[in-house]
């Protein structure tokens, strides 16, 4: 469109040329048009290439998020775990305060909780960030990763003591068990898993600006 518009300028130069008594009026006022003309071909140049590069920057975006969820997802699904086998620690826990179990079936209980609890922590201790994610994407689910390992480990360690302690060659009675389960539990229990801080500011960095500012 610039170019055409430069040709029919060129015409009409040369048709007011003709009509102009004062030359020099007319060298300057042409120059004048060859440097609008040159300005504005490189704001165009460079606008057209900063478009381009938007644009494929918005591709890598969407890229990046998609791995991102597909990780998040499978993340998601150890968190339940983690969650489940805390519920049920706690259920444990309750159903002896109100005596519907006796000694030895807490400690059957804890002991298979426990096993449970010991694979889910290895699976958590073995999470990597996937590799084709950004160095600062990765770096920040190398801080979720690591809370969580911190999370999974005190918890494990708290359903291995208390199961330790519902030994029933260690139990005098249901009185004792409850309160070293529930001594054991106010001690030792994980502080809350906190990520939500680190999830958002990955996911700000996938929101994209309105796409009629592309056009």
């Amino acid at each position: 469109m610039i170019y055409i518009l430069a040709i029919v300028t060129v015409a009409a130069l040369a048709v007011l040329y003709n009509f102009l008594p004062n030359k020099r009026f007319f060298v300057g006022f042409c120059a004048v048009l060859i440097i609008i003309f040159c300005v504005s071909s490189i704001i165009s140049g460079r606008r057209n290439h900063e478009e381009q590069l938007t644009r494929e920057q918005i591709e890598t975006i969407q890229q990046q998020e998609k791995i991102f969820a597909d990780w998040y997802a499978e993340y998601q699904k150890d968190i339940d775990t983690l969650d489940r086998n805390w519920q049920l620690y706690h259920s444990i826990i309750e159903n002896l305060k109100t005596a519907e179990i006796y000694e030895y079936s807490t400690y059957e209980q804890l002991e298979e909780l426990e096993q449970n609890t010991i694979e889910e922590q290895i699976k958590i201790h073995q999470l990597q960030p996937p590799t084709e994610l950004d160095d600062e994407t990765k770096n920040i689910l190398n801080e979720v990763i690591h809370k969580t390992q911190i999370y999974a480990d005190a918890q494990t360690k708290t359903i291995s003591m208390a199961k330790d302690s519902a030994t029933p060659e260690k139990v005098p009675d249901i009185e004792f068990l409850n309160r070293r389960l529930n001594d054991i539990t106010i001690r030792e229990s994980p502080a809350g898993l906190f990520v939500a801080t680190e999830i958002s500011a990955i996911r700000e960095k996938f929101v994209l600006p309105e796409e009629e500012d592309f056009k």
